[in-house]
């Protein structure tokens, strides 16, 4: 199995239906056949801690046991981040602090955790915000200015503007819109680069948006998000097959050229070698 390196940009908050509607770049490539994309009905509760956990081990919240958001405590799962540290592979976080508390330290201490650089920890490199409004577009710009000065395999960059617009005012609000539409035209000004720096990426969300401002239950809104991937071994184009947030893990495993654990389920996005589907 090739090792690869991997961008992977989690929307958090991002529904379906506003993927479809502003994330006009990324349709773009997906029109033209350089990137795929599927829908994903996303695991219950649709609530961000939970979903964070079930993207990163492949399991369902049963299994995992980080059931609502209010659970702080370090994953006790076999996660991505331990399975490229076991390679002695780089990986670098840009995220939301509850990313710091499943996989670095917890609770999080804002004077100590917000940057994170050890490598002997499972995550090599790490800045951490605990405000929701805190700037999708430092973000990006963060990660691009430390991915020109060194070398990761795996890249996260987790922005919350989508998540904090819908909040605090609803998905059907000019203000969710504009937020999308920012990460949109913020992903066409990178990834270009990142293609060209040999990354494989993908944009994935962790939950829907009611246009309430809700998520964590059963509704479409709140569930269903959309999944874009930018891989020259994955076939392009609009894909019929909908997807679940478990397909995130094994499809991350496969793009970096790790193992998947045994209780990561079975690969359903397509490769032009449909061997690399159980790789």
């Amino acid at each position: 199995m090739q090792n690869k390196k991997t961008v992977f940009v989690l929307l958090d908050g991002l529904a379906s239906n506003y993927a479809k509607e502003h994330l006009g770049y990324l349709e773009h490539l997906c029109e033209n056949n350089k990137a795929a994309k599927y829908e994903v009905l996303g695991e219950l509760p649709s609530a961000s801690r939970p979903m964070y956990e079930t993207i990163f081990t492949g399991k369902p919240v049963y299994e995992h046991g980080i059931t609502n958001n209010e659970i702080c405590r370090l994953s006790n799962q076999e996660h991505l981040f331990h399975l490229l540290h076991q390679q002695d592979r780089k990986s670098l976080v840009l995220g939301y602090y509850w990313l710091s508390e499943l996989y670095i330290s917890a609770p999080f201490e804002k004077s100590v955790d917000i940057y994170h650089d050890d490598g002997n920890a499972d995550i090599t490199k790490g800045f951490f915000y605990y405000d929701d409004a805190f700037p999708d577009s430092h973000l990006y710009s963060l990660a691009s200015s430390l991915m020109c000065n060194e070398y990761y395999d795996f890249v996260v960059i987790h922005p919350m503007g989508i998540d904090d617009a819908g909040h605090k005012y609803g998905a059907a609000s000019k203000e969710y819109a504009e937020a999308v539409i920012e990460n949109d035209k913020l992903l066409s000004s990178y990834i270009p680069t990142w293609m060209q720096q040999g990354y494989s990426i993908v944009v994935a969300s962790d939950h829907g948006m009611s246009d309430a401002g809700y998520h964590g239950g059963k509704s479409d809104l709140q569930r269903n998000t959309a999944l874009y991937i930018i891989d020259q071994a994955v076939i392009g184009g609009y894909h019929t097959k909908k997807l679940s947030t478990l397909d995130i893990a094994p499809l991350l495993c496969t793009l970096l050229g790790v193992q998947k654990t045994q209780k990561m389920k079975l690969l359903e996005v397509k490769f032009k070698n449909e061997n690399e589907n159980n790789a």
